[in-house]
């Protein structure tokens, strides 16, 4: 994906034709699992995107599941959370550097990967 908006105002490339390979050995499915989301952070998102485009099938699937698409991007690549936490960032040294506060971070904040987030921690299986 290239990044550019395509002339139906969506995101998803319009030559998106086909979610599965043209042969269907059990190679495919063995080398398709390490591939997938699934039992991972964004293994929802995906699950929601495929449902999705299964519903539609490829091209209307353009249309009605860019929502889902957008939202599993999201999920994989951290784009909106890496700019947020950059503003955030930003706006804490400006207000450092004005004056407002007395240390531009927290003196016990977690250093960057130091703090790893638990996203299973309300849908245990055990």
């Amino acid at each position: 994906m290239n990044g550019r908006k395509m002339a139906t105002g969506n995101v998803m490339p319009d030559r998106y034709q086909s979610l599965t390979p043209i042969l269907k050995t059990p190679l495919s499915d063995t080398l398709a699992l390490p591939l997938s989301q699934q039992g991972r952070l964004c293994g929802f998102f995906e699950a929601q995107f495929y449902k999705c485009m299964e519903a539609y099938g490829a091209k209307l699937g353009r249309k009605y599941c860019d929502f889902e698409n957008r939202d599993f991007n999201e999920c994989v690549t951290g784009d909106k959370q890496k700019m947020r936490s950059e503003a955030i960032r930003a706006q804490r040294i400006k207000l450092y550097k004005e004056g407002k506060l007395e240390t531009a971070f927290e003196e016990n904040h977690p250093a960057p990967g130091e703090f790893k987030p638990d996203h299973f921690q309300w849908n245990r299986t055990h």
